[in-house]
């Protein structure tokens, strides 16, 4: 059991890790060729990819509008498509926050007729970066990180970190918020040429695109959302979100005779478990708050959620073996990420003052709470992370009559989506698939994903008859 699991989980980790790598060296212009560079330049590099032309380049652009500003240098990735009349470039913003925009990929379907295009997230890609590897250790190596008493432990560090980081980069960490990334963009817009865009936003990507929309509405031609974000409170998950989607996962746990046989409700399999976890487990310190995180995480795809519902299976029935290997890969996980790069983007769409994150977050009623914001709003609440709230009209849904297409992983969102998001866009749509994971959408069935897409952009069409099980509204 441990052996098959355990490799499993090391096959989980290779996909997620191989959808963040660079594919391939990448030319970008030396420090010698931009060191003249005026805010506002982009200096290309053209060069040749697998038949396409392809520029890599670097944008400079400023940290804030004061005047004596530093600069940053954000990469940028131009794939040109092979049309003679292309129509307007797909500009791609990446999920996260702290994880990157730039990578190579050659969406053959986008590239027909549009010019397809990567800017560097600022504080992320490029340079200056917040990477502070302090704060990866910091969460590695607090216990409890979900309980009061350790977030207020991992918040002392924090501060600390920051304080000495900042002291030696001279960086303003209030500017890498969400609003300037949004400018970075309309500024490599221009550099390029280009009159409009289209944009294909993933999760956090979308609360940059959204965000785009509101204030530059005239440079926008067409918005694809894949399961995204907004800009209020980025990863605000409540407890009663993540306690449906189990409620979801069980429902079909329970149509299969053979898991009914090992449990007859994996809800209960998992309240039994986190109540009996031991402390150590043949040799592995086991740590009840990460267990939940894992938890969480492992419900964005159907392989991990499967893997996980194993492991607390053979848990419920004295083998824990399962439960320690997710643990152990807990701090791969947590080194995925930028953490400097993802709490100033995460924290500056706070619209407001700083509530009581912890009691809205750590509900004990809930089945695992909600992992992800308790960490990163808790911290918030027991931190003195410089922020820079939003512009007064990015801290509420403004109506946008963009043309957009807001794609959604699961049927029983449509309710929520119809009643909270939709009447904000005048001119969207709403496709939700049938049971699909947050990491899974855009790779389960991949060819009908890059039809529908190709066929938004192309014709603002919503094409979904290549899908199985899918739904428009």
């Amino acid at each position: 059991m441990q052996i098959f699991l355990c490799r499993n989980l090391i096959l989980i980790i290779v996909l997620i890790t191989s959808k963040l790598a660079l594919t391939q060296d990448m030319p970008f212009p030396t420090a010698e060729v931009i060191a003249n560079a005026q805010v506002g330049q982009l200096i290309l590099n053209p060069d040749t990819l697998k038949g396409y032309s392809i520029d890599y380049g670097i944008l400079v652009v400023a940290e804030s509008n004061t005047k004596d500003s530093r600069r940053i240098e954000l990469p940028v990735v131009r794939i040109h498509s092979k049309s003679h009349s292309p129509q307007y470039p797909v500009f791609h913003f990446e999920g996260g926050p702290g994880l990157p925009n730039i990578k190579i990929t050659l969406p053959d379907s986008i590239l027909e007729n549009h010019d397809y295009v990567r800017v560097g997230y600022r504080g992320r890609d490029g340079s200056p970066s917040l990477d502070m590897p302090e704060i990866n250790r910091a969460l590695k190596e607090t216990p409890n990180i979900l309980h009061h008493e350790g977030l207020i432990a991992l918040g002392n560090k924090v501060d600390l970190i920051v304080q000495d980081f900042q002291k030696h980069n001279k960086i303003d960490l209030r500017e890498y918020n969400v609003i300037n990334v949004v400018d970075d963009m309309e500024q490599a817009r221009k550099a390029m040429g280009y009159e409009h865009i289209n944009i294909t936003a993933y999760s956090f990507g979308g609360a940059i695109a959204y965000s785009y929309c509101v204030r530059y509405p005239e440079s926008i031609h067409r918005v694809m959302y894949t399961e995204g974000a907004f800009p209020f409170y980025v990863g605000m998950a409540k407890p009663s979100d993540i306690d449906a989607a189990i409620n979801d996962q069980n429902e079909l746990w329970k149509k299969n005779p053979e898991n009914q046989l090992r449990s007859p409700d994996i809800i209960q399999t998992i309240r039994n478990v986190l109540k009996t976890l031991p402390r150590d487990w043949n040799g592995v310190t086991i740590d009840h708050d990460v267990i939940r995180f894992m938890t969480w995480g492992s419900l964005n795809t159907r392989e991990m959620t499967a893997q996980c519902f194993n492991a607390y299976v053979a848990a419920e029935n004295g083998d824990y073996n399962g439960l320690a290997a997710l643990q152990q890969f807990y701090g791969t996980i947590v080194d995925l990420f930028n953490w400097g790069d993802m709490l100033s983007k995460t924290f500056s769409t706070d619209t407001g003052e700083i509530r009581d994150f912890e009691a809205l977050l750590n509900q004990e009623s809930s089945i695992i709470g909600s992992p992800l914001s308790l960490l990163g709003w808790g911290l918030r609440q027991n931190s003195h992370w410089p922020v820079k709230r939003l512009p007064k009209k990015h801290r509420k849904f403004r109506e946008i009559g963009t043309e957009s297409l807001i794609i959604v992983g699961k049927k029983e969102m449509i309710p929520d989506v119809e009643k909270n998001q939709m009447p904000y866009f005048k001119n969207g749509h709403l496709v939700a698939h049938e049971n699909v994971g947050h990491m899974d959408l855009g790779n389960i069935e991949f060819d009908a994903t890059q039809h529908m897409e190709k066929m938004f952009f192309l014709k603002g069409i919503i094409d979904i008859s290549k899908f199985k099980e899918s739904e428009v509204r």
